[in-house]
């Protein structure tokens, strides 16, 4: 769990780079070009190391909005656009055919056709995420500390319990993650977060009322299984900044990516934790001048961390970063597509460890 960075450490300088020279590069496997609309990636997943799903929406002139997802059954190498009647946040691939995607209306949605036909099962207020251990057990968080569980693939839903035992205000307590490993170990993040964190924003130079509510401690609650989601222990600690991403790889390594607002110093905190072990979490990077994004880790090849430029408070798309790690110490820069510009990205491997990023600006990136 990420421990609250000392007074002394967010003063410190940011860690150095090392120049260019990890091997390959990200390069565009794919890039929507239709005149005056926009492809907004907000979710990308592989259900095997043939067939992957990118899911967002279609944006028109006059801010028309329609469903989208991205397919390919060659690893990558082709994509298919599909237009889809609900407008998706997030994915879930349990395999290469059984999806679940959570919709802006908190609606469950599911395909056992590999995103062939999508057909809605449920709905679930503040549902953001579900995550499954087979077809029918599986378990969704969300704002409000909603944290759930259905063992009939998502069509009814009940309280765990634990959920709801955090010590953040009710009305402020998002989980925004859940990963298991081996189907055993299981870990919810979350933390508290402004209301305004859950509708489009205003720059922040254009909402100066608000410089008291930003950059402020937030707390940050774990809950940590054991028995596959049988049961719940609750871990706390107050820190700078919020979670916006955590994963677990094949090996039991966690790392939660910690964001802060574009005023705070840093661009991005990452930790690393390790259920099950001994061995205690600790943070493995800060920078200054880089957003960090998402994160994604391979096990035998090491972490990868997708990061923007820093470019004042302004909300536009600058240059895509992404950095790679094999000992989680030291950091190199990989090269990148000069064209790929971004305000948020997603990370995704197959199963083998091949490495995507899928950029909001109509853009696959694949490591190559």
């Amino acid at each position: 769990m990420p421990q609250p960075p000392s007074r002394r450490s967010l003063l410190l300088a940011a860690t150095a780079l090392p120049a260019l020279g990890a091997e390959g590069k990200f390069s565009r496997a794919y890039f929507y070009s239709q005149p005056a609309t926009k492809l907004v990636i907000s979710d990308f997943a592989f259900g095997s190391d043939r067939r992957g799903w990118a899911l967002g929406v279609t944006l028109a002139e006059g801010k028309r909005y329609t469903g989208a997802m991205l397919s390919t059954t060659d690893g990558g190498a082709a994509w298919t656009l599909t237009e889809l009647k609900f407008l998706p946040r997030t994915l879930f691939a349990l395999d290469d055919s059984m999806l679940w995607s959570v919709d802006d209306k908190n609606d469950i949605w599911f395909s056992a056709e590999g995103g062939r036909d999508w057909r809605r099962i449920s709905k679930q207020n503040n549902a953001l995420r579900v995550h499954f251990l087979n077809a029918e057990t599986g378990f969704l968080v969300g704002h409000k500390k909603t944290f759930m569980r259905t063992d009939d693939g998502g069509k009814t839903w009940r309280h765990v319990p634990e959920g709801a035992q955090a010590k953040g205000n009710p009305e402020l307590m998002t989980y925004r993650w859940i990963n298991f490993w081996n189907g055993k170990v299981g870990v919810v993040i979350g933390s508290t977060e402004s209301a305004l964190r859950r509708v489009p924003r205003l720059p922040e130079y254009l909402e100066p009322e608000m410089a008291a509510y930003r950059n402020q401690p937030h707390l940050i609650t774990s809950l940590e299984s054991r028995d596959a989601g049988a049961t719940w222990s609750i871990d706390e600690v107050s820190a700078f900044g919020y979670l916006h991403r955590t994963v677990i790889g094949k090996d039991g390594t966690g790392l939660s990516l910690i964001k802060f607002d574009k005023s705070f110093q840093f661009g991005g905190e990452l930790y690393a934790f390790y259920p099950l072990m001994s061995k205690k979490s600790e943070r493995i990077l800060r920078l200054k001048e880089l957003e960090f994004q998402d994160v994604l880790y391979v096990p035998g090849d090491g972490v990868y961390l997708a990061c923007t430029e820093r470019l004042g408070l302004l909300p536009v798309p600058t240059k895509v970063r992404v950095l790679h790690s094999s000992n989680m110490k030291e950091w190199k820069d990989i090269p990148v597509d000069y064209r790929a510009l971004a305000q948020s990205i997603v990370l995704s491997a197959t199963p083998s460890g091949k490495v995507f990023a899928a950029l909001d600006q109509s853009t696959i990136l694949a490591l190559r």
